[in-house]
């Protein structure tokens, strides 16, 4: 098997490479970058003679179509940013390999261009799996997993976040990429399903606590993470589901911390006039936070996730619940978050290239989940790499 992993030089491109060239002892791995200095350390770091890199521009449609045929690639797993993640799915379409992608939900173009992404999909013979990192991604799996319990779903609530295994002073946060991602997060319109009707709500808004072993208190609020489920919590899958939600969880007083920088105009990106000279107060704001909040190698990350679906069958109220706490591997160097991210893709690419998901067309993760045997079976994977997802059902 041949896999093409776009942003290759990423957290969690980097993170699906090591994983699939440490448990599947075939596979080749190509990893795409437009600057292939961006490769060498990961390249170092893999020392895999399975492994190359090639210069690629993920926006460059055609260009990236010849690669994808010439290198022979089976699957495309993408790992680039939201703005650019349409250009790859075209490119693995056009040149008929299987696509798995991470960042495609946080692009609404895609949400309207669903139903024509599944068509021409299905006519390339191509399987599709959109937006299916930890969350969304995991959190949809799990969702639809713990829908099949249940003859009616009332409500979907997903909570989950990466964050420092100890929270330090200014934001109780560090960050494991670009703090423009924190950033934004506070100004987007959350889509959530309420009265069994999408609708939106404030980003940062409905702020709760909670707890998981050995975490210390935790808070979190809604942010726009809920992937396909914006169009899955309509399938029969979810039927009846009158409340979904996805919130993301912080250390506690994070969001506090955060709206405060807000209110004050510091995450504001029109030019303000400083001194002669005119700077963007969250270009400022980052400069000057950016060291602060670097997670030094000694850190550890962890990822913490908790899926609860409400619902009943045989007329008997009940609730599945499922959670995660996830640590950076201090061993071989691996985030938590590439580890949750990079791994579901790694895991699901050999089972899209073995057609052992083989279904053209859109596959929403959702279906995965929906599939018990099937989903089990990626549940088995996570425990292989030492994800464990806890389970109450009941």
């Amino acid at each position: 098997m041949k896999f093409l992993i776009l942003g290759g030089g990423g957290v969690q491109g980097a993170a699906s490479a090591y994983d699939l060239i440490g448990m599947q002892p075939e596979a080749r791995v190509v990893l795409g970058e437009p600057d292939t200095d961006v490769l060498d350390p990961v390249l170092k770091w893999l020392d895999s003679d399975r492994v190359t890199g090639r210069q690629v521009d993920a926006r460059d449609i055609d260009g990236l179509s010849r690669v994808i045929t010439d290198e022979g690639c089976d699957v495309v797993i993408s790992s680039v940013p939201w703005p650019i993640s349409i250009p790859p799915l075209e490119a693995a379409i056009r040149a008929g390999a299987d696509f798995i992608d991470y960042g495609l939900y946080q692009n609404r173009e895609f949400d309207d261009r669903m139903p024509e992404f599944d068509a021409r999909a299905k006519e390339a013979g191509v399987t599709v799996i959109p937006s299916c990192g930890v969350a969304p991604g995991m959190t949809n799996m799990l969702a639809a997993y713990g829908a099949t319990n249940f003859d009616r779903v009332d409500k979907v609530r997903i909570y989950v976040g990466g964050i420092p295994e100890h929270p330090e002073p200014p934001l109780q946060y560090k960050a494991v990429w670009s703090l423009e991602g924190v950033w934004t997060q506070f100004f987007e319109q959350t889509r959530t399903v309420r009265d069994g009707e999408l609708v939106e709500v404030d980003a940062g808004s409905g702020l709760e606590e909670l707890e998981f072993p050995g975490t210390g208190p935790l808070e979190a609020a809604y942010t726009d993470g809920l992937g396909t489920l914006n169009q899955m919590y309509t399938d029969p899958i979810f039927e009846g589901v009158s409340e979904v939600f996805e919130k993301t969880i912080r250390h506690k007083g994070h969001y506090e911390k955060v709206m405060f920088l807000k209110d004050c105009g510091l995450l504001d990106t029109e030019p303000i006039a400083v001194n002669g000279s005119e700077i963007a107060p969250r270009h400022f704001l980052t400069t000057l936070l950016g060291p602060k909040l670097k997670m030094s190698e000694e850190e550890r990350d962890m990822t913490v996730l908790r899926v609860r679906v409400l619902g009943s069958r045989g007329g008997i109220d009940g609730e599945c619940v499922y959670d995660m706490v996830d640590y950076k591997d201090l061993e071989a160097g691996v985030l938590s978050m590439g580890r949750t991210t990079g791994y579901t893709g790694a895991i699901l690419a050999p089972m899209v290239a073995s057609d052992r998901i083989d279904a053209p067309g859109l596959v929403e993760p959702e279906k995965l989940g929906a599939d018990r045997e099937l989903f089990e079976e990626i549940l088995g994977e996570y425990s292989r790499r030492n994800i464990e997802i806890s389970k109450s059902e009941g």
